[in-house]
């Protein structure tokens, strides 16, 4: 595969992630809507039962929701309210590799070019679909930090609560520092095919919203309407 690589005279440059404001809005106010509607329903549904049957009516249904709340609630107020810092904002990538930032601009996470490895597979960096994924796929490489063995990482230009728009960017950024600093491992062309990326100018061909993200768009606004909706009724 010919890959054109950049002059190595000229400073690599830094690209940083861009968030859609209003699909991260809608984003976050349908994941809280959903924690205030399980709440309502498993914490203050059953305390609404005691008040109308008593204690012992509904003891055994007070159980089942207060254990299911315990499940669902717990978890996820302890992972984005308590441990927030360890959450991601902002994704940066430069001449040493790729790093995730928290809101205090601490690294979080990152990832060196001096860190790859060669793969085992036909190509060193390629993509893969897990199921769940979404619909963009994930970059696969090899890896082995610091006291580590070599591991396998899939890389998501994703951000927890917050909706990237610039991401194919950053995967296309990623692997032209790839051919900058690590030119000896091999980038399958089917990475770049998959991110709509060219292989000579490193720009992403813009293609506009596929079916798949409004259908998704819109799944969300109508989740949205319909926890705003539930809210307001109770």
């Amino acid at each position: 595969m010919n890959i054109t690589k950049t002059n190595k005279e000229i400073p690599f440059p830094t690209v940083e992630s861009k968030t859609n404001r209003f699909f991260s809005f809608i984003l976050q106010l349908t994941f809280f809507g959903i924690i205030f509607f399980f709440f309502c329903l498993f914490g203050l549904g059953p305390l609404y039962g005691i008040y109308k049957r008593g204690f012992d009516a509904t003891l055994p249904v007070l159980s089942i929701c207060w254990g299911i709340s315990l499940i669902i609630l717990i978890p996820s107020l302890n992972h984005y309210i308590i441990k927030r810092r360890r959450i991601a904002r902002k994704i940066v990538v430069n001449g040493t590799g790729l790093a995730f930032y928290n809101s205090k601009n601490e690294i979080v996470e990152q990832i060196l070019y001096t860190e790859l490895r060669p793969s085992k597979q036909n190509f060193d960096i390629y993509t893969v679909t897990p199921m769940g994924s979404g619909i963009v796929p994930l970059l696969e490489i090899t890896i082995q930090q610091e006291k580590q063995e070599e591991a396998t990482r899939r890389i998501d230009m994703n951000l927890p609560m917050y909706v990237v728009k610039n991401k194919l960017s950053l995967y296309a950024h990623f692997m032209q520092g790839i051919t900058v600093f690590r030119p000896d491992l091999k980038i399958d062309p089917l990475a770049l095919r998959n991110f709509s990326i060219d292989p000579v100018t490193w720009e992403v061909n813009k293609k506009g919203t596929s079916l798949g993200g409004w259908l998704l768009i819109l799944a969300v606004l109508i989740v949205s309407a319909m926890i705003v909706g539930i809210a307001f009724l109770l």
